[in-house]
This record gives C-alpha cells, sequence and structure tokens, in this order.
C-alpha cells in the first residue's frame, strides 16, 4: 500500500492531467460552435450569389417580355400610321388619333421601363462580379479554416485519449481510501477531484486557504481537502 506522501505524488501527477484534459476538452468545445459560424457564412455567400441571379433572371425574363410587346406595339403603331393616310372621315380621322396617342404612350412607357432594366441589369452583373471575386477569395479561406479545425479537432481528440489513458493507469496506484474520495469528488466536481496551491490560492475554486493550512499542504505529507470547494489540496510548482 503507497505512503500519504506517495498518494500525494500520484495525485500531482492525476491534477496535472486533468487540467490538461480540460484545456483539450475545452478546445474541442469550441471547435463546433467556429465550424458551424464558417458554415453559416459559406451559407450566405451562396444565398446572396442565388438571390443577385435570381434577381437578374427575372429582370432578363421581364426584358424579353418587353420585346415582345414593343415589337407587337409597334407594329401595330405603324399599321395605324398607314391606316391614317387612308381614312375618309374626320370621325374614322379622330378614332385612329386616339389609338395611335395611346400605343405611343405605351411604346413610351415600356421604352422607359426598358431603359431602367438594362441599368439594372447592368449593376446586378458589376454585383455577381463583385461577389464572385469576394466569394472566391473567402470561401477558399473559410474552407480551409474550416478544414484546420477539422484537423485540430482529430489531433486534439487524439491527445486527450491519450491523456485520459495515462491518467486511468495512475489511478490504480492510489491507496483504495484515496482513490475512493477522489473519485467522488470528481463526479461532484466534473473537472479534478485535486487542486494545486498556488500561493495561498486553491486553484480548484479560487478561494484563499488560511495560512496554516497553506504551510501543511505544502508539505504534501497528509491529505487535506479545500475547505471550499471540497478539493483535495497538493502543492507543486508552476513554471
Amino acid at each position: 500500500m503507497p505512503t500519504v506522501e506517495e498518494d500525494i505524488q500520484y495525485l500531482i501527477h492525476i491534477v496535472k492531467k486533468d487540467m490538461e484534459i480540460g484545456e483539450k476538452k475545452k478546445v474541442l468545445e469550441t471547435m463546433p460552435g467556429r465550424v458551424k459560424a464558417i458554415e453559416r457564412e459559406l451559407k450566405k455567400m451562396d444565398d446572396d450569389m442565388s438571390e443577385t441571379k435570381d434577381l437578374l433572371d427575372r429582370l432578363d425574363q421581364e426584358k424579353r417580355h418587353l420585346e415582345i410587346d414593343l415589337k407587337s406595339q409597334q407594329d401595330a403603331l405603324k399599321k395605324k400610321q398607314d391606316e391614317q393616310r387612308q381614312v375618309k372621315t374626320n370621325k374614322e380621322f379622330q378614332a385612329i388619333i386616339t389609338e395611335i396617342g395611346y400605343l405611343s404612350k405605351q411604346i413610351d412607357r415600356e421604352e422607359e421601363r426598358m431603359l431602367t432594366i438594362l441599368d439594372e441589369g447592368e449593376a446586378r452583373r458589376k454585383e455577381i462580379r463583385v461577389l464572385t471575386d469576394r466569394i472566391s477569395g473567402e470561401r477558399n479561406a473559410l474552407l480551409a479554416e474550416k478544414e484546420r479545425l477539422q484537423r485540430e479537432a482529430k489531433t486534439t481528440g487524439d491527445a486527450l485519449q491519450i491523456l485520459e489513458d495515462e491518467k486511468l493507469r495512475i489511478l490504480p496506484h492510489l491507496s483504495t481510501d484515496v482513490r475512493r474520495l477522489y473519485n467522488r469528488i470528481l463526479i461532484a466536481k466534473g473537472d479534478s477531484g485535486v487542486a494545486n496551491l498556488v500561493g495561498d490560492i486553491c486553484h480548484g475554486c479560487y478561494s484563499r486557504v488560511p495560512p496554516q493550512t497553506a504551510h501543511e499542504v505544502r508539505r504534501n505529507d497528509q491529505i487535506i481537502n479545500c475547505e471550499v470547494c471540497g478539493r483535495i489540496l497538493v502543492f507543486y510548482e508552476v513554471k
């Protein structure tokens, strides 16, 4: 059976592993959020491009319809103008003049709309070119970051597994009572059942430890629990 001093040394090894395990877990916890944020940015780029292209398609479709309507109305106007030269009565003349006026106004409105569509279409095409250039660069950067995060997650996950295996190999060396105490505190606290004493501060809960207790902890020759968080206190120099 290990001595108390040996138990303390094993606990020091364990808390160091626990701290490294905690750091790896924090890294892994943040990665999915960043990956999802990247995926949202990529989707927004695609949505922006798709929306702009859809608008351009609608403008082109409206332009085609206008071209057909304009051709039809221009043909109708020419026909009425030909008829105007052949009318016999004033009544017929006035009727054709009214029709010619109506057709002319329709043609003017549609030609004006055509100019607006052409201007807006050119603006949308320019926007697509700008978006294409921006997305090309940003998409590659985002995809590269996503791949890097996924590689880092794999590396961190592998390192985490190694640390946890190393810790599991240390635990059996503890005396039975100390191992049970550690496991009970670990379950309650979630991160570690041990905390290092830095100065007179418990690094489990960052509470100040009474001077006499701190002095006893530094000797590493007895099991002492933090009065605030309950973790077993040990002492080792932090580099």
